[in-house]
């Protein structure tokens, strides 16, 4: 059965009713936290550090706007979320719409939601759904793509968006808003970051895609600027090149129009 909530959101008037049912771990929780603590300003979400004090969970608490945010803020031991308002409410953004962005922008290796809290009037409070976001370790595809770069697998959206038709990258595991909002799971992402591969030098790069003469490597590079692949790092000493993931570099030269089966062309890992 639906699970509508009243949930009071920016840009309107009263409370509007969600269906809790239909959105992910982190949006549900970030759901309850603002019906706990819609009659305060500013929201307060507290999350989860992972530490202690003494026997009792570590929180920290994060805001959003509100009439006393610059108060807040003034406040260096607090951490701040103070973008609620990034996605104007209209005709074309729904309530689900909404919530989900908005608890996607936390940073990917932010705190996971616990529960909700109001420095107007104390307030302390667990979220219903605060065991489902912890375990909610999906990330939006800006954020995947800055978790792989952070593990040493710096890729561009068109790179990535071409790896993902071919099969060549992990494929999300949720999909959040009716579809829309696709979300890779860390696990899958660590998986890939970690995969078995043959680094080449650009060099090699330049040779494998049919390039000769004294701008070889310069054309290489042009090539793989325009499909957003960036080198996974450099050679040793000083004349070092740079270096990339010839599986990379082979998926996306296969996907070049009027290239056809490359029977050469391998998977690595």
């Amino acid at each position: 059965m639906p699970t509508p909530v009243p949930v009071k959101l920016h840009h309107y008037d009263a409370p509007v009713n969600v269906d809790l049912d239909t959105l992910t771990p982190k949006a549900r929780a970030f759901a309850e936290a603002i019906t706990m603590s819609f009659d305060h300003q500013p929201l307060g979400v507290l999350c989860d550090t992972g530490r202690t004090k003494g026997d009792n969970p570590h929180h920290e608490y994060l805001h959003g706007t509100g009439p006393k945010a610059d108060e807040i803020a003034a406040q260096p031991d607090l951490h701040f979320m103070g973008n609620l308002e990034i996605i104007p409410l209209g005709s074309e953004t729904t309530p689900e719409e909404w919530l989900e962005y908005n608890a996607r922008q936390m940073p990917y290796d932010a705190w996971p939601i616990a529960g909700a809290r109001s420095r107007i009037e104390p307030l302390d409070e667990r979220v219903p759904s605060a065991d489902g976001a912890r375990e909610d370790r999906c990330l939006t595809r800006d954020q995947a793509l800055r978790y792989l770069a952070d593990h040493g697998t710096p890729i561009g959206p068109e790179a990535w968006s071409q790896l993902q038709k071919s099969g060549d990258a992990p494929q999300p595991r949720h999909r959040a808003v009716g579809g829309r909002m696709p979300l890779w799971h860390v696990d899958d992402l660590d998986t890939y970051a970690q995969r078995p591969r043959e680094l080449w030098p650009i060099s090699q790069v330049a040779e494998y895609l049919g390039y000769s003469g004294p701008s070889a490597t310069g054309s290489a590079r042009k090539q793989l600027h325009r499909w957003g692949l960036a080198p996974t790092g450099r050679g040793p000493g000083r004349a070092g090149e740079s270096l990339y993931a010839a599986d990379q570099v082979q998926a996306l030269n296969a996907a070049r129009p009027g290239q056809g089966h490359r029977s050469d062309l391998t998977k690595e890992g």
